[in-house]
């Protein structure tokens, strides 16, 4: 059975207050907006970043988008070097911080074995 609703006379449904949003949110856990959040994905001691698994809460003005982009390789590198000394495990949940540019990261394995979970501020 199928059913029809005509609306007449200039009346529609009402439409909701808020619109429905579906958001996932990548990243370490954390309470600081706005934020980037990303989950990488641990090599050996490198770190591999996929565009999918990242996000942005809250708003960030379109200058701190642009220097996060030029900051955020140096503060990949960083976090690998972190890896090498073992500061970093994937093994052992530990929250680290690091600072570049203006930047605060922080970085957890939350012991995952194989992906590292950061918030960039």
């Amino acid at each position: 059975m199928t059913t029809t609703t005509t609306h007449t006379n200039g009346q529609q449904s009402e439409a909701p207050d808020l619109p429905t949003r579906i958001f996932a949110q990548w990243g370490l856990p954390h309470t600081v907006t706005p934020r980037f959040g990303a989950r990488l994905i641990q090599e050996h001691h490198r770190l591999h970043f996929l565009s999918d698994r990242a996000s942005l809460v809250g708003e960030l003005v379109e200058e701190a988008i642009d220097q996060l982009e030029i900051a955020f390789p140096s503060i990949i590198k960083e976090l690998e070097g972190k890896l090498l000394t073992g500061e970093l495990d994937a093994q052992r949940q530990q929250r680290i911080t690091v600072q570049h540019a203006g930047f605060t990261c922080e970085a957890d394995s939350l012991g995952s074995h194989g992906y590292i979970y950061i918030a960039i501020y």
